[in-house]
């Protein structure tokens, strides 16, 4: 998989990695500010909302564009054309931009107008939907670079990928809508949040990182299973966001099909989780167990009974953090791996064990931790260990750029490389 093609990628890797780093670093301040107070007039909802945009939007987007960009030209056959490559080059360093420049205004006024001498402007709002506009221009290229390739798994699973992408920002455009028209009811806010959200993490970041495995391992995408988890999963994620949504809001017929969508999201989840740990390498193997504990419980909340016990447990951060920080982010480290190299991606190991530990410190923070052993140490835990990822990352990123550098040289000093 290596040649100076797919090389031309790996800065992608490390601006995506040192933004994983910024963010979270801002998710380790925030619980030490839970216990402490936060600095210079920061508020925790802004912080947690700078914390989580910039993992979704600056972390997770661009690290899987720069590897679906990677892996194009051996999935389709051809390589990138000259005008491709400079506008992936430039999309994916706006995109990049502008999560870092929408991370600070969310950070500084969360939803609030920014105030500049007589004139107020909704800088996080302006800033995100100008994000939003740089995953259309990526959709455009990336179809445009595809056109006419025979639509092998990979591919499949990132054209449905996008299409889920485009149609989460749908949710997005629709709470900025109503935040303009005053519309203040719970269950259309929640509905279009969760759209949003929800989608967008079990819809582009999911099938972009599955892609990636199927690319990676091509074995497994041939597995009779593949398709028809694939299909599964197309055909219900459309609706399993609805399960996000507490119970008490929604008909029992909408919670229905709800349920309906997350049944066979949580069965296509698995039947994918069966192939590859068939199939794939082993490096995938922590990212496919954090996988299989989102499956189970998708499947398990498709019961009214089961979710509204979970909603009592306040489960959901630990549910978030299986999904993206179990699956997704380790994921991405695998595919990088397999991608680009060991010598560029050092230290997965350190990483898969600085996450495993940060997950297991959520469970003293819910409710289904014995009340008698709660107490202010469950968030001191929490906090110092939340640095345990910042830690790994940054050794991944120092040893990464070294790599890099030497071989930014190594191609100055033989002209015949730049041919």
């Amino acid at each position: 998989m290596i040649g100076e093609e797919n090389r031309l990628w790996r800065w992608t890797w490390l601006l995506a990695l040192s933004v994983f780093i910024l963010a979270a670093t801002t998710g380790a301040l925030m619980r030490f500010g839970l216990l402490k107070g936060f600095p210079w007039g920061l508020q925790y909802t802004n912080v947690r909302h700078a914390h989580s945009h910039l993992m979704y939007f600056g972390w997770v987007t661009p690290a899987l564009m720069g590897l679906m960009v990677t892996w194009l030209p051996a999935l389709t056959g051809r390589p990138l054309s000259a005008l491709s490559q400079t506008r992936f080059r430039r999309i994916i360093r706006l995109v990049l931009l502008l999560a870092v420049g929408a991370y600070g205004a969310f950070l500084l006024y969360g939803y609030r107008p920014a105030q500049f001498g007589s004139l107020r402007l909704p800088l996080s709002t302006i800033l995100a939907s100008l994000n939003m506009i740089s995953w259309y221009a990526f959709m455009a290229v990336y179809w445009q670079a595809t056109k006419g390739a025979a639509r092998i798994s990979p591919l499949r699973l990132w054209d449905a990928a996008l299409a889920f992408m485009a149609l989460a920002s749908l949710g997005a455009w629709g709470v900025a809508v109503t935040a303009v028209f005053r519309i203040q009811d719970p269950v259309v806010s929640a509905l279009l949040t969760h759209l949003f959200l929800d989608l967008f993490a079990s819809g582009w970041f999911v099938l972009g990182v599955l892609g990636l495995a199927s690319a990676a391992n091509p074995r497994a995408s041939r597995h009779r299973w593949a398709a028809k988890s694939e299909s599964l999963l197309i055909m219900g994620l459309p609706v399993a966001f609805l399960l996000s949504i507490p119970v008490n809001l929604l008909p029992p017929f909408v919670r229905l099909i709800g349920s309906l969508g997350g049944l066979m999201v949580g069965l296509g989840l698995w039947g994918q989780i069966v192939v590859l740990w068939q199939g794939a390498e082993k490096r995938w193997r922590p990212a496919l167990l954090f996988l299989s504990l989102e499956a189970t419980a998708t499947l398990a909340v498709t019961l009214p009974a089961i979710a509204r016990w979970s909603e009592r447990a306040n489960l959901r951060i630990s549910y978030l953090h299986w999904l993206l920080l179990g699956f997704v982010t380790l994921g991405l480290v695998a595919a990088a791996q397999t991608t680009w190299g060991e010598e560029f991606v050092k230290g997965r190991r350190w990483l898969v064990t600085a996450v495993a530990l940060l997950i297991l410190t959520l469970i003293p923070l819910s409710n289904v931790w014995p009340a008698a052993w709660h107490g202010r140490w469950t968030m001191q835990l929490a906090a110092w260990v939340a640095f345990g990822p910042v830690l790994a990352a940054c050794g991944m990123l120092i040893g990464g750029i070294n790599v890099y550098l030497g071989w930014v040289r190594s191609r100055r000093l033989d002209p015949a490389q730049n041919s």
